[in-house]
């Protein structure tokens, strides 16, 4: 069958799944929208943007950060809140006055994402003036552990629009946490001013946060804070399940996404958080191959068919997300300066033929092909299957 004729027969399907799509109304502006794949979750509009965004854009570690927390959140949800039942929409109960927020007349930092103090008892971080040993015999004064909340409502029908069924709220933990040093006194004791408050260093500090004592972190003190704050203030939320994630931020240079570290369902005030096991590893790496050296020299021979058929002005990396050290997803990408159209085609219809050294592929696997750095077509296979779909982007 010809390519046009291909085409033609998708855009036709496309058309005709639209088409059989009940996109429920409930007024002029209220939309359900129903899942485009099956399996995931639909959308309830119209969409509300919400004020914490510009507190996300403070402090996000990068531009992918809140598409990665969203689609992990997500797909980590679907295990409370059946795709089949709820519909989500952008989160609507915190405010960006809760999140943070200044009080120019005391000149004090307010919120959740500011210290617990006796003027701020619903912050997040550690109570203002107190420390937190870093397990190598320092003690961080005043560190910045909590970055950010994101939140995930999900509805659910009802005789007149819509009410709420539940939430998920991602507690956003620095890797890399900023701390002060007390000052100390000439027989080295910690100073203290006339109120006997520690005086601490002009000068911060930063210091890695291993996964475990960020998990207990977030665990015990942000969560609990967390999930009581909600329910004292919000009777919306009131007495309905609260989904918690722990997600840890990287690096705002680090190329690498972050990474779930825990989570936990609330149905009342008390919760048992489960350590979660999930890390992004960049392909080729000695991680990956430690982790599954059978991909990583599947790897490899894709690599070496591709340099030995486009000996030049090819190159060809990714990255690998592991759950459990279970290989999940791989996503490559490959890098070419074509020059013509045949070169191209000719790189896209080798990759897809190449993608079958990887077999018994029960991970997802995705290729994006650029030339000159524009995307020119993506290249995905599903988890154990064996036909790779090709989107062409010219």
């Amino acid at each position: 069958m010809h390519l046009k004729n291909k085409i033609c027969l998708i855009l036709a399907a496309l058309l005709l799944i639209s088409g059989c799509r009940e996109n429920t109304i409930q007024n002029e502006s209220d939309v359900s929208l129903s899942p485009i794949v099956s399996g995931e979750y639909g959308y309830y509009l119209p969409y509300s943007v919400s004020d914490a965004k510009v507190i996300h854009n403070n402090y996000q570690g990068n531009s992918r950060e809140p598409f990665d927390i969203g689609s992990q959140a997500l797909n980590m949800a679907k295990k409370y809140f059946d795709p089949q039942q709820v519909l989500v929409q952008e989160g609507a109960i915190l405010s960006g006055e809760e999140l943070e927020r200044y009080d120019a007349y005391q000149m004090r930092g307010l919120g959740l994402l500011r210290y617990m103090t006796s003027y701020n008892p619903e912050g997040l971080n550690p109570e203002r003036g107190s420390y937190i040993d870093n397990d190598n015999g320092i003690r961080m004064y005043n560190p910045i552990i909590v970055a950010d909340i994101y939140e995930i409502d999900y509805v659910q029908q009802a005789e007149e629009g819509v009410e709420y069924a539940g939430f998920t709220f991602v507690i956003v933990l620095n890797g890399n946490v900023t701390y002060w040093q007390a000052q100390t006194n000439e027989d080295g004791s910690v100073a203290t001013d006339e109120n006997g408050d520690v005086l601490l260093s002009e000068q911060s500090y930063t210091t890695e946060m291993s996964d475990e004592q960020l998990f207990t972190y977030g665990s015990v003190e942000a969560g609990a804070r967390l999930v009581n704050y909600l329910r004292n203030n919000h009777p919306e939320v009131g007495n309905l399940p609260i989904h918690i994630l722990l997600y840890r931020a990287n690096d705002a240079a680090s190329e690498l996404p972050g990474k779930m570290i825990g989570e936990t369902y609330v149905t009342d005030r008390t919760s048992s958080y489960t350590r979660l096991n999930q890390q992004w590893v960049f392909v080729p790496s000695d991680a990956f191959r430690e982790l599954n050296a059978i991909v990583a020299n599947q790897f490899e021979s894709m690599r070496t068919a591709i340099f030995e058929h486009f000996p030049s002005n090819v190159g060809i990396f990714g990255r690998a997300y592991f759950e459990d050290n279970y290989l999940k997803k791989m996503n490559l990408e490959v890098n070419i300066q074509a020059t013509t159209y045949i070169e191209a085609q000719s790189l896209i219809q080798y990759l897809v033929s190449l993608c079958d050294l990887f077999q018994d592929a029960d991970y997802d696997i995705k290729i994006d092909v650029l030339s000159d750095e524009q995307t020119i077509a993506i290249l995905t296979r599903p988890a154990n299957e064996t036909n790779v779909e090709v989107v062409m982007n010219y």
